[in-house]
Parts: C-alpha cells; structure tokens; sequence
C-alpha cells in the first residue's frame, strides 16, 4: 500500500518560529541593608551567637536557631522565614517539638523576650537596632490580642 504526503491546508504563517526575542531588561533591585532575597533582616554573626547560648526550653546546649513559628503575626508562613531578629536557641530536639506541639509554640513570645534582652546587652549598631524593634513588635502584637 502505498501512501500520499500529507498537505497543509493553511500555509504556515511564519517560517521562522524559533527566532529568539530581545529579553526584556529590567534594572535590578539594589540590596538593601543585610537583607535575604525575601526582603528580610538576615545577620550571620547575631544567628551565630544565638547558636551558642543554652536552650531556651529545657536550658541544655543549644545548637539550632528556631525562628518564630505559628503565631500568626505575619512573619513566617509557606516557604518564608522570620527575620533573624526573631531568633531563639533551642535544642534539636525542642526545636522539633516546637514544630510539632502547639503549646510549646505559645512559650515563644516569652523566650524570645528573653533571647533579645540578652542580644541587646551583647550587639549594638544594626543588631541592636533590629532587636529594639523586634521587641516593640512583639509588644505591640501582645497588646492588640
């Protein structure tokens, strides 16, 4: 059996469909002060330093810097991190706790209160200045609930 080519029946309308286009240049956004890709305050040496100081849970060697989680005040959610200024030591197995259980949850603000009162003794300049406002947040959010 033989068999026939097939026909278009539109002609094609641009022969060459694979040309590239020129790509739209955008200027970048200049980074701002030691801040993430998501916008936020991100400080290496504050994160460092919480890393050594004592569990804040059950005060034994800490060792991971948990970030706030779960209080609906608009710092973390899916795929996002708090700022660093948000930042507590906890031990590996608190910090999986914290993520599993509610109530351990609820404890942050208090630990957190603690963790900056220590940071600000410790940091001045850009640190502190992120831990001082840090604090007036949780002041605020504390007193709106």
């Amino acid at each position: 059996m033989k068999r026939t080519a097939l026909q278009r029946k539109t002609p094609l309308k641009n022969r060459n469909s694979m040309a590239r286009k020129p790509m739209d240049r955008r200027p970048k956004r200049r980074a701002r002060r030691q801040e993430g890709s998501d916008g936020r305050w991100r400080s290496e040496a504050y994160l460092a330093w919480v890393r050594r100081q004592p569990c804040v849970c059950c005060a034994g060697p800490g060792g991971d810097a948990h970030h706030v989680i779960g209080l609906h005040w608009g710092l973390s959610g899916m795929g996002t991190t708090a700022p660093d200024s948000y930042a507590m030591p906890v031990c590996r197995a608190c910090h999986q706790d914290i993520h599993r259980l509610p109530d351990l949850q609820r404890c942050q603000p208090k630990w957190l209160r603690h963790t900056i009162a220590l940071g600000m003794r410790e940091f001045g300049g850009e640190v502190g200045e992120a831990l001082v406002e840090a604090e007036r947040f949780i002041d605020e959010k504390e007193r709106a609930a």
